[in-house]
């Protein structure tokens, strides 16, 4: 419609319309791409801060071998999390703990470290570490494979603060070619001590030879182990952890039995074997030997023949299993450290990536990981197979470890093997033996 005013003004009205309509359509577009920039350079933002860059220290001791090993690992991990840089930090075993202990006085302990059993309570009681229950709750840490069993060594007042890297557990070594020529069967897991014996008198009897050097480990882990067994530990916080002596009292009769029965090597021979080389089974003059589930690797070699591995006896009335899990050692996370999901992502991937398990290759212990244990099956050794299979196989016939030991141990452990030593050499009864050493250990405790 043509509108006219005068001659010298007049107007289309839809002219006038559809160049409105034209500006506001131009504007909103150009609002909209404006709005569109602003929404795709928020997510790119969010994606930056999702991949916020991250410095995270290492520590751990060790050889050589296994720092190239970790470090290995450490370029494995990088690659696959390109965000996180991680600053390895370490040392042989003394020049670490005395690194640790400053960088701890300093509250500047790395983010993830290595950590022993003898001192995690020191570290924990001091609020230096934190607790991965809360990421083993969440799946952060993946524990679908991995047992209980092989957690709780790491376990303190009801918190996690060490995840195992390596699995131990006491063992008896033993000779096939000797057990044959006895004509005695290999035990299973359900043997008892009174097969122990037995076994062992029939092997003296046909062969000539010990049945065994001493108890399985030594005689404070024989006794752990009959106290486990008897539903008791060890140690109760800072004090024996039992109140009947008659147990102690038992099994150092037993000992004494056994050597004079030339069933157990007499003592002076036993104090003769300072090293796998120098043992009773290597030498031919054993059927067994009892030790740590990683030491039939040197043993074998030692020997240069075939040899097995059987479990700890059981008791007939046990209240609980006696045998563990030892852990090896363990990562920890420091409480201090402002990246612990990052830390504990690099746990993770440490203890369950089937590529960095075959770079580590068991060296810090068999991995507490079944999946992670199939996986490197068909690369290991015959000693090392015989070493996964048993910690595979006693899964079954264990309880959780006892806590840490308390200050004071090693020399409350040396007195029992004072005490042992009085024994055996006719010095006092098994009985005057272990009243003297309630009295000394409590003693040793008290001063702590």
């Amino acid at each position: 419609m043509e509108v006219v005013i005068s001659e010298e003004f007049r107007f289309d009205c839809g002219s006038l319309n559809n160049q409105i309509f034209g500006e506001v359509f131009r504007l909103k577009r150009t609002i909209l791409v404006v709005l569109l920039v602003c929404m795709l350079v928020s997510s790119f933002s969010l994606v930056a801060l999702a991949q916020e860059k991250i410095v995270l220290r290492v520590s751990w001791w060790g050889s050589q071998g296994r720092h190239d090993r970790t470090l290995a690992v450490i370029e494995l991990f990088e690659q696959k999390y390109p965000h996180i840089t991680i600053e390895p930090e370490f040392a042989g075993w003394d020049n670490y703990w005395e690194r640790i202990a400053a960088q701890a006085a300093g509250r500047n302990l790395p983010d993830v470290f290595q950590q022993d059993m003898q001192y995690l309570d020191l570290y924990s009681s001091r609020n230096m570490l934190a607790d991965l229950q809360p990421y083993v709750a969440s799946g952060a840490i993946d524990t679908t494979y991995i047992s209980e069993a092989e957690l709780s060594g790491g376990r303190l007042n009801g918190k996690l603060y060490g995840i195992n890297l390596g699995s131990n557990a006491l063992v008896g070594i033993y000779d096939p070619e000797i057990f044959a020529k006895a004509g005695v069967e290999v035990p299973g897991p359900e043997w008892t001590w009174d097969d122990y014996i037995e076994i062992g008198k029939t092997i003296k009897e046909k062969t000539g030879l010990y049945w065994a050097t001493q108890f399985p480990g030594n005689f404070f882990h024989a006794f752990h182990h009959v106290l486990r067994q008897n539903g008791y530990q060890f140690y109760d916080g800072p004090k024996l952890g039992y109140d009947d002596d008659k147990l102690l009292a038992d099994f150092l009769a037993l000992e004494l039995e056994l050597i004079e029965q030339g069933i157990f090597a007499p003592y002076a021979l036993r104090e003769e074997v300072s090293s796998v080389e120098d043992d009773l089974l290597v030498k031919g003059q054993a059927a067994t030997a009892w030790a740590w589930s990683n030491q039939i690797v040197a043993m074998s070699a030692a020997a240069n023949r075939p040899l097995g591995l059987i479990t700890l006896p059981k008791a007939k009335d046990q209240v609980k299993e006696g045998l563990y899990i030892k852990p090896s050692m363990f990562f920890s996370v420091a409480e201090t450290s402002p990246h612990k999901e990052a830390a504990v992502l690099f746990i993770d991937f440490f203890t369950n990536d089937i590529e960095a398990n075959k770079i580590l290759f068991a060296e810090r212990g068999v991995p507490i990981s079944s999946k992670v244990r199939e996986a490197l099956a068909p690369d290991l050794t015959e000693a090392q197979i015989l070493m996964f299979d048993y910690l595979n196989l006693i899964g079954d016939h264990t309880s959780p470890i006892d806590p840490p030991e308390p200050a004071g141990h090693p020399e409350v452990n040396r007195a029992l093997d004072d005490i042992d030593s009085m024994v055996l050499h006719g010095v006092i009864s098994p009985e005057e033996g272990a009243k003297r050493f309630r009295q000394e250990a409590t003693r040793i405790l008290r001063s702590m």
